[in-house]
This record gives structure tokens, C-alpha cells and sequence, in this order.
């Protein structure tokens, strides 16, 4: 009996029959209707009520199955009522509502059903489970009713009573720990596969819903959860064996620590998994993926146990001669176009695993046991583990650099013969091997083998090769060559470019493809060296470009767009001029032709025009109106967000052009090929923006408040986000330029939008890697603005964001320093683009630009960072003490007298920091001292004085002149200067002192403190102070400052003078002797000033 109405309740069935009807006409009607009339406000419960009753009871098996699935869809939708995706019509009904949904669901899961149905039924409650919970208030029946289920004779009711668990686990609070821990056991024990694997799944959710507090609890069932993999494995159940396995990974990524009194029996199991060959392959890589996993989340702990790396390095290695099956000869393979055509999953997974583990644990730890086997493999008679020994020393390369590194002589040694084997795929693989060293150990293996790589990778272009090693060589040397200078490229530039030019006439397309990205980057590299063979490539590269082509050949189109504008920006404007107007107009024409949005020579033109614009300045200015309408339109784009289905969603997974996030029970699907695209527009508007400059002006309006502005709130993609960021400053000094004036109203008004988006962003950026691009765009802007760019409420936003930074940073260093736990390790995040210590140095300059700019203004929201700056100085990690002693810094060098204020907040530590065992923090410890005498006042006397000692300390003491500490010293020496000139009235051996800071000179490598030091030294010098005395000495100081660039400019006219003063105290010929005494290099400096 149905709690509806009778009228109400035959329209649903009829609404039902409609949406179920294989009639399409019947059931486009019946989903208007639906969308339109009963997922309202005002009708969605009774069609929530209905579809609940019909779930439970229905009359057919199929209507069961249809109203579960529709009832879950309709509960989890946004209504219309709201803006947000995570809304869900559930959270709007009410009580009562809920109350009846709550009985009819769990009556329909209690009585007898099909699997399929209770499956549908359970997946329904879960969700409705997580509205208002805790449940054990709001829904009393449902937990023991679960409990009961997992105890029960049918295996369906325990299966599905873990999979609500599994759905569901906020179901489960700690107090219910003791309770449930007999309920999993009795599930890792069950006879039923599917009950196993449902209580492990439901084991893991649980586990990582609760508190680290409760997982002592928890851990004594890890044995039985880990004995339930056998039995898969002997059952020949190897689909549930992957689950388990896929389900441990999730538990070892939360608490890897916790299986390490199992950890040589998991690494034997998984060993034994992942190499047996008759497992079925998402069993064998689910095993290797959850070693792997090990590595990545508790490295000491794999370090530490003898069997670890063994194991995976055989593992691995196993894995990696499972190529070309059944086909010795690797036809098919010979035959393929690209590699992404390669179906071998055990390989690439292996090749993925041994990459992982070796930057995970290191080459101390991998070579020695890799090194075991690989030169005995490349002397195997079977050419699958001579390839395999070549790949896997290219996916271990770069985890082991720090031992390699060295070994780079010897490497090759081993590998270069493999150039020539017998088998194509193992040339493939030693070309591999050495593009990924190249990579790998870069500008060293440049430097010291370019001799041997080149010569041996050239070889391979010929046409004795198969095309699929041609085009693996061409790729190889494009590592070689990204990391190369033009004199290490010159003298191979004939031979290489012979051959690639010859295989631009290979008939296969991804030969030809390859072979112009190398020339490329090759034009890149060499530079104007480059320019010898612009005249036999360009006409070439014109006529591939005249060509109309079909969409299979445009990517070759597209590789000749980028190839032609490398190299015309190699070989400079002057070269380029006379083929300009021509390229122009074929890019022009293409521009035309190029109608498709996912049109593969697209963004090559996009980015072609932006080099062309580098390249030719202003002159590119007529052709904006052409070029800009289509990056317009990128640039506009908007975030394209779907709902799926549970089957769409899955679907659309695997496509790369989008991405699917769950997100409050729903697949939300993001089109982010497009935002990637959005992201490359801006960031070619911003390149327009910087070299075009005022004349780029008439744009800026309409890139700022329709694109720029608004893709801070594009939350759902960094790369936007990034890019709006990095516009502001271009924008900014386009209106600079155009209007003549930083002050102007237009510039005023640009300013006033942009740093209300900046500030906001900084204060609520989830990704804290994008924090650095908006105190980028921040420090860029406000140094190119000036000062006074920042009203007070525009500071007071600042400081809120700063302070928010500030202390998320410090939480997180701590967090990392209180170091490992019983479960965790604590272990640094290698995909983080940036550190926490470089977000803080940005930080640092955007807090130095704001005090140059705003000088004391900005004392009074410095006053409310007063309690963060003092937690900084005062903590013991040496990256956030520096942090906070550089602000320090800004404030004394920018605020002056008004600094003395805050004097107990820092003066102890600047004065401790001068002794630390910090280079860094000495350094800015030095300088703080030095702001202080400098802009300080009087007030500061007595503190600056006392620091003279311990500024000597630095200055003399043991391998003060070292890379680590030069940098300290120069400072220190700076700071002493600043004390002498500001209180050498109250210097009471002012005579000594002075003397032995002239024995301290020179200062060469900080040009900031060096600036000052020789200032103060010229005049020293003009006084005719007796400290300055020793001619000879004086002026070698003068010389090497000049010698290494550590003064220039007007500096250097000043001391310079002073030393010529000097010079002339001595007789010609002394004075001669004193400065043809240096090297030949230096003779050309000493000859710019002195002659």
C-alpha cells in the first residue's frame, strides 16, 4: 500500500512506464515531464516517496531495479532552487519525508530480493544514510540492522550489508569500534569471495574515516585481512584477488608503518603474484602497484628491509621482457606509428614502478641491486632481456643520478654497443636510454660525452635503421641537444643535419613529425650558430606549410609551424626579415583553413604567432587584428562541468581531454582540454602584452574584465588560475606605457581590480603551490607601480592574506619536523612543484616590495603580523626563523626610526642569529644589523656596537670565504662599514677597526652589500685615512670587485676615482706594476677603468 495519494500514485506509474518504454518518442515525453514537473520543489518528495516504495516492493524485478537506480539519481541532484554541485535534493526534504524513505528502503533491503536488486537497494540507503548524520540519532534502526545483515545465512545480505559500510563509513563512529571489530574478522573469514571482498573494501573506508586515535584498535585485524589473499589466489578467484589488492593500496597510502611486522611476507606474496604469468594481469599489477605504493609512503622502512629492493628490481625486470608476445621478430611492433599504440601492460607498469622506487629510495639503495643484473642482461642471448636491462636503466636514471652521475664513462661503455644489436626493439631501447640520460644527468653528460652520444645517435638516422629507431634516435638527440650549448652542438651540426634532413623524406608520417621537433630544438640550442642552414630548411619548411593537407597529416603541418618559427627565432629578426611577410600570410591562410576546434595545428599556430611577435616587435601590430579574434575566444572560455552517470562517468575517465571528480555522491566531469587551452590563450596574450606594451593597450579592457579577472574563480583548474596571475603585470605596464603616468586613472583603475583578486586568492588558495604565483604577480606589480601603490584597505587585505600564509606554512614545516609516527613517515612530496621554503622567499619579496613601497604606511599592518613574525624569529626550523628575520630586514631598511618600536620583538634574536649555525640566517642577520645602522637612528646605537664583535666573528672565522658562507661574510662586512660611517664617533678604537675591516675586503659576491662597502672604502680612501695606507692592497680589492662585476655603474665611477687618488700617491711606475701584476683576463677591465 502506497503512502500516496491514489491519484498521485498512478501518474508515477505511468511517468515510470514512460521512462522505462523502448518507444523513443514515448520516452522523451516522459523526461520532459520528469524534469519538468516532478523534480520541482514542490513534487520532488513524492516522487523520492514513490520511487523508494517502487524499489522496495515493486511488482517486477526490472521495476525494482529501475526505481533503485532512478531514486539515487533524483536524491543526489542539485535542485534547481540552488547553485551549488553539491547540493542534493535529499538535503531539502524534510523530516518526516525522510523518516518514511529511511522504513521503506531498509524493509525492501531486509526482505527477500534478488542480488542485483539489494546491490541497488544498498547503494540507495547509503546515500540516504549520509544526510543528518550521526545515524545512530537519526536513522537508530539502520546500524544494528547491518550488523545483523553481515551475520546472516544469505551471502547476499552480508555482501551488501558491507557495501553500505563500504559507501558509508561515517556510519561508524569510534564508539562503535569494539562492536565492529568481530564483524570485519568474521567478513576477511567469510566462504563467500564477495563477501571477502566487501569487507575489505569496507574495512579500508572505515579505517580512513576514523581518527589516528582509534587505529590501534584496528591493526591486530591486519593479519586476517592479509591471510584472506591466499585463498583468492588458490581459489583461482583472480579478479577478487586485484580488489583486495587494489583496496590494501588505499590502507597503505594512510598508515604504511602499520603492516611493517608483515612486510617480508607481503613483499614475497606480491612477488610471487606479480611474476607468476598465468595470473591474470590486473591481479599481477595491482601486487606491483602495492609494493610500489611502500616505496612512496615509508621509503625508510623499504630501505631497511634486505628483501625489498631485491624483490622489486626482479619484479620489475620480469615484467619488462613481457613484450612482443608470440612475435620474436616484433613485427607488429616495427609496424606500429607510435608507441602509445603499444598494448603491454605488464611492462609499462613495470617501467612506471621502477621509476617510482627509484626516486623513492635512491641510487645508494637501487643501483648496487639493479647493477646486479643488468650487464649480464644486455649479454643475454634473448633480446627481450638485453631491451629489458636498457629501459629499465632509463626509468631508474634519474632516482639514481646521485650515484650514476659519476659512472657516466662507464655507462656508456656498457650500453653503446647495444646501438648496433641485431634486434630492432633493443636499438630502440639503447636510444632510449640514452635520451633519458641525457635528460637525467644533464649539462654533466653534455659537457664530458657529447663526443660519444652524438656521433652514436647520428648512426642511427641512416637508413639501415627501421623507421621506429630513426625516429627514437631523432627524440633521443632532442634531449641531448635541450640541455646543450651551441659549442657543444657546432661541431655536429653538418652530420646531423644531413640526416634529419634526409629523413624529412621518410614516407612515414611520425618519422617526419620527429624529425622537424628535433631540428627545432636543435635551431634552438645552436642559436645564431643555427644560421648556415636556414636557407636550405626554410624554403623547405614553406612548402610542407603551402600544402593544404587532410586532418591525418595536420599534426606534420603543425610540427613545420613550430619548427619554422624555432628556428627564425634562432637565428635573429635580421636573418628572418626577408622570409617574415611570407610566413605571415601562409600562416594567415592556415589560420583560415583551421576550423575544428580539436584541429591538431591549432595551438602550434597560436604559439607561432607569439614567437613571430618576440621576433619582430611593433612590426607585428597589423597583423593583431587577424590573429587575436581566435585567442580571444580561447582565452573566454568557460568551465564546462557535466553530471554523469556512474557508466558515463567511467566512460568519460578514459578520455584525457576531461577529468571526473566525485564530488558529494555525484560524477562531475570537467572539460579540461578546453581550460587547458584557456590557459595557453592567456598566457599568449600576456606574451602580446609584453612585447607589443602600450601599443597592446586598446586590449587590455577586455583581457582584464573578461578573461583575466574572472578566471580566479576558475577553481576547478591551476593552470588558469596561474596564468591570470602572471597577466596582471603585463597588463599593469601596458597601461603604464600607454597613458604615460603609474598614477594615471587608468592604471589606477586596473590596479584597483587586480589586487582585490590577487589579495583575495592568496587568503583562500586551496593549492598552496599557486600561493607563489600570486606573490609573483604581486611583488612584479607593486615594484613596477611604485610608491603609495597600496591604499590602507588594500594593506589591511594584504596583511589578512600574508598572516593566513604565514600560518598554514609554519603548521605544515612543523607538522613535517614533528617527524615520523607509528603509522606514518614522514616523507616529502616529489610531484609539489614548489616547497614550502620557496613559497616563504616569495613571500619574503612580496613583503620587501610592499615596505619599499609603502614605507611606514605599512607599519600599522605590520603591527597586526607582530604575533606570526614573532613565532617565526623565535622557532627553531632554520627556513622559518630565516623567513621571519628577513622580514625583519625590510622592516629596518624601510621604516626607519618608526622600526624602533617593535625592538623586543626582534633585537635578541637578530643578535643571537649572528652566532647561528645558519649561513643564511647569519646572512640576514648581518644585513638587519647593517638597516639598523644605516636607517635606524641613535636609538640604535648601543644594539649595532655590541654586534661588532660578533660581525668580526663571522668575517674571520673558519672558511668564511666558502661557497656556504661567503655570502654571510660579504654582509658582515657590509654591516661594519654601515657602523663605522653612522657611529664612528662612539667607536672608541675606531682606528683599529677601521684597519681591520679593510683586511676583510673584498666583498664580490653579494652586490647589495658590496655597493655599499666600496662606497664607504672610496671615501676612506678621499680622506687620506691611514687605514686605506697600503696602496698595493687597497687598490687589489678595487680590482677584483671590478674583475667579478661586484660594482658597475656609478658605484664604480666613484671608487674607481678614489683609487686613481690613490694611484697617484706612488711613483708611475709603481702604480704601473701594481696593475700589470694581474692575469690577462682581468688586464681588459683594469684597462676599461684605469687606462
Amino acid at each position: 500500500m502506497s503512502a500516496l495519494p491514489a491519484d498521485i500514485n498512478a501518474m508515477l506509474m505511468t511517468l515510470m512506464a514512460g521512462l522505462s518504454s523502448v518507444d523513443n518518442t514515448t520516452r522523451a515525453a516522459a523526461e520532459k515531464s520528469l524534469t519538468s514537473e516532478w523534480t520541482k520543489k514542490a513534487r520532488v518528495e513524492m516522487l523520492l516517496i514513490f520511487l523508494a516504495e517502487q524499489a522496495a516492493q515493486g511488482e517486477t524485478e526490472a521495476a525494482r531495479a529501475f526505481a533503485a537506480v532512478l531514486f539515487r539519481r533524483i536524491a543526489i541532484k542539485s535542485p534547481e532552487e540552488t547553485t551549488s554541485v553539491t547540493d542534493r535534493n535529499l538535503g531539502y526534504t524534510s523530516d518526516a519525508v525522510k523518516a518514511q524513505l529511511r522504513a521503506t528502503l531498509l524493509a525492501g533491503f531486509s526482505a527477500p530480493q534478488t542480488n542485483g536488486i539489494r546491490h541497488k537497494l544498498a547503494d540507495a540507503i547509503s546515500e540516504l544514510a549520509k544526510e543528518d548524520l550521526p545515524a545512530s540519532e537519526s536513522w537508530p534502526e539502520l546500524l544494528p540492522a547491518l550488523f545483523a545483515a553481515t551475520q546472516g545465512a544469505d551471502a547476499s545480505f552480508r555482501e551488501s550489508a558491507f557495501r553500505i559500510l563500504a559507501a558509508a563509513p561515517e556510519l561508524i563512529d569510534s564508539s562503535f569500534v569494539e562492536l565492529v571489530l568481530p564483524v570485519f574478522t568474521a567478513g576477511f573469514d567469510d566462504a563467500n569471495d564477495d563477501v571477502r571482498i566487501a569487507a575489505c573494501t569496507a574495512f579500508v573506508a572505515f579505517f580512513q574515516n576514523l581518527p589516528k586515535k582509534a587505529w590501534p584498535a584496528l591493526s591486530p585485524l591486519l593479519p586476517n585481512l592479509l591471510n584472506s589473499l591466499p585463498k583468492f589466489l588458490q581459489s583461482g578467484e583472480e579478479n577478487a584477488l586485484a580488489s583486495v589488492l587494489e583496496s590494501l593500496i588505499e590502507l597503505v597510502e594512510l598508515a604504511p608503518k602499520m603492516f611493517q611486522p608483515l612486510f617480508s611476507s607481503i613483499i614475497e606474496f606480491c612477488g610471487m603474484v606479480s611474476k607468476n604469468k598465468e595470473l591474470d594481469a590486473a591481479a599481477r599489477m595491482a601486487a606491483l602497484e602495492l609494493l610500489t605504493t611502500f616505496s612512496e609512503t615509508s621509503p625508510k622502512m623499504c630501505q631497511k628491509e634486505p628483501s625489498y629492493t631485491a624483490s622489486m628490481v626482479v619484479q620489475c625486470l620480469s615484467l619488462m621482457t613481457e613484450v612482443c608476445i608470440d612475435d620474436d621478430e616484433a613485427a607488429d611492433w616495427a609496424a606500429a606509428d607510435d608507441a602509445d599504440d603499444d598494448d603491454e601492460p605488464e611492462y609499462d607498469a613495470a617501467r612506471q614502478a621502477l621509476d617510482r622506487v627509484a626516486l623513492r629510495l635512491g641510487g645508494a639503495c637501487l643501483a648496487g641491486p639493479l647493477f646486479q643484473y643488468l650487464p649480464q642482461m644486455l649479454q643475454s642471448a634473448e633480446w627481450r632481456e638485453r631491451q629489458a636491462a636498457l629501459m629499465a636503466l632509463s626509468a631508474a636514471a634519474e632516482g639514481c643520478c646521485d650515484v650514476l652521475i659519476t659512472e657516466i664513462p662507464k655507462i656508456l661503455d656498457m650500453i653503446l654497443p647495444s646501438l648496433n644489436d641485431a634486434h630492432p626493439r633493443v636499438q630502440y631501447a639503447c636510444c632510449n636510454a640514452l635520451g633519458q640520460i641525457s635528460t637525467d644527468f644533464s649539462d654533466v653528460i653534455q659537457k664530458t660525452a657529447g663526443d660519444r652520444i652524438i656521433p652514436a645517435l647520428v648512426s642511427k638516422l641512416t637508413g639501415a635503421s627501421i623507421p621506429r629507431v630513426q625516429a627514437h634516435a631523432a627524440a633521443a638527440l632532442v634531449n641531448f641537444s635541450e640541455n646543450a650549448s651551441k659549442d657543444v652542438l657546432e661541431p655536429y651540426l653538418d652530420d646531423l643535419l644531413t640526416n634529419l634532413l634526409q629523413l624529412l623524406l621518410s614516407p612515414h608520417k611520425y618519422v617526419q613529425e620527429q624529425v622537424l621537433t628535433t631540428i627545432a630544438i636543435i635551431a634552438d640550442a645552436a642559436e645564431k650558430k643555427f644560421v648556415k642552414y636556414y636557407d636550405t630548411l626554410m624554403p623547405l619548411l614553406f612548402n610542407v606549410l603551402k600544402t593544404d593537407t587532410d586532418k591525418e597529416h595536420s599534426l606534420l603541418k603543425a610540427k613545420c609551424i613550430e619548427c619554422s618559427t624555432l628556428i627564425a627565432t634562432a637565428v635573429g629578426k635580421e636573418k628572418f626579415a626577408p622570409h617574415c611577410a611570407e610566413l605571415i600570410q601562409i600562416f594567415a591562410h592556415i589560420q583560415e583553413q583551421t576550423v575544428d576546434e580539436d584541429d591538431a595545428v591549432k595551438p602550434y599556430l597560436e604559439q607561432g604567432w607569439g614567437r613571430v611577435c618576440r621576433i619582430i616587435g611593433a612590426d607585428f601590430l597589423p597583423y593583431l587584428p587577424g590573429v587575436l579574434p581566435p585567442l580571444f575566444i580561447a582565452a573566454k572560455a568557460t568551465q564546462d562541468i557535466s553530471l554523469l552517470e556512474e557508466d558515463e562517468a567511467e566512460e568519460l575517465g578514459q578520455n584525457e581531454a576531461w577529468d571526473v571528480i566525485q564530488l558529494s555522491g555525484k560524477h562531475i566531469a570537467v572539460h579540461t582540454a578546453v581550460l587547458d587551452d584557456k590557459a595557453s590563450a592567456m598566457d599568449l596574450l600576456r606574451t602580446y602584452a609584453e612585447v607589443l606594451k602600450g601599443d597592446f593597450y586598446p586590449y587590455v579592457q577586455e583581457i582584464a574584465t573578461e578573461i583575466v579577472m574572472p578566471a580566479f574563480d576558475f577553481y576547478l583548474h591551476d593552470g588558469v588560475r596561474h596564468s591570470a596571475a602572471m597577466c596582471i603585470p603585463a597588463l599593469l605596464r601596458c597601461a603604464i606605457a600607454a597613458t604615460g603616468a603609474k598614477t594615471s586613472p587608468e592604471v589606477l583603475a586596473l590596479w584597483a581590480l587586480a589586487v582585490d583578486k590577487l589579495f583575495d586568492a592568496l587568503a583562500n588558495e586551496p593549492v598552496t603551490e599557486l600561493i607563489i604565483s600570486y606573490y609573483t604577480a604581486i611583488v612584479v606589480s607593486v615594484d613596477t607601480l611604485g610608491p603609495n601603490c597600496l591604499s590602507s584597505t588594500q594593506l589591511d587585505a594584504f596583511v589578512k592574506a600574508v598572516e593566513v600564509n604565514m600560518t598554514d606554512i609554519h603548521q605544515r614545516i612543523s607538522a613535517r619536523d614533528a617527524g615520523d609516527d607509528e603509522y606514518t613517515e614522514n616523507v616529502d612530496d616529489e610531484e609539489e612543484e614548489y616547497t614550502d621554503e620557496e613559497i616563504l622567499d616569495e613571500l619574503n619579496r612580496a613583503i620587501g616590495s610592499v615596505f619599499k613601497a609603502c614605507k611606514g604606511a605599512f607599519v600599522p599592518g605590520f603591527q597586526k603580523l607582530v604575533p606570526i613574525v614573532a613565532a617565526y624569529i623565535n622557532d627553531s626550523n632554520a627556513a622559518i626563523k630565516l623567513a621571519g628575520i628577513c622580514i625583519i630586514s625590510d622592516l629596518l631598511e624601510n621604516t626607519g626610526t618608526d622600526s624602533y618600536h617593535f625592538k623586543d620583538l626582534f633585537l635578541n634574536a637578530v643578535g643571537e642569529g649572528l652566532a647561528s649555525s645558519d649561513a643564511a640566517i647569519r646572512q640576514s642577520c648581518a644585513f638587519s644589523v647593517g638597516a639598523a645602522a644605516q636607517h635606524g637612528g641613535e636609538q640604535y646605537a648601543q644594539f649595532v656596537l655590541a654586534a661588532l664583535e660578533p660581525l668580526f666573528a663571522i668575517i674571520t672565522g673558519q672558511g668564511a670565504r666558502s661557497d656556504e658562507n661567503v655570502n654571510a661574510t660579504d654582509n658582515a662586512v657590509s654591516a661594519v662599514a654601515k657602523i663605522a660611517r653612522t657611529y664612528g664617533a662612539s667607536i672608541p678604537n675606531l682606528d683599529a677597526v677601521l684597519a681591520q675591516w679593510v683586511k676583510a675586503l673584498p666583498v664580490l659576491h653579494d652586490t647589495e652589500a658590496a655597493q655599499f662597502a666600496y662606497v664607504f672604502l672610496s671615501e676612506l680612501i678621499t680622506s687620506g685615512h691611514a687605514c686605506v695606507a697600503d696602496v698595493a692592497q687597497t687598490v687589489d680589492v678595487v680590482i677584483q670587485a671590478l674583475v667579478h662585476a661586484a660594482i658597475a655603474g656609478k658605484t664604480a665611477e666613484a671608487v674607481v676615482g678614489a683609487t686613481k687618488q690613490l694611484l697617484g700617491t706612488v711613483p708611475q711606475a709603481e702604480a704601473m706594476a701594481m696593475l700589470g701584476r694581474y692575469p690577462v683576463e682581468a688586464q681588459t677591465v683594469i684597462q676599461k677603468w684605469f687606462a
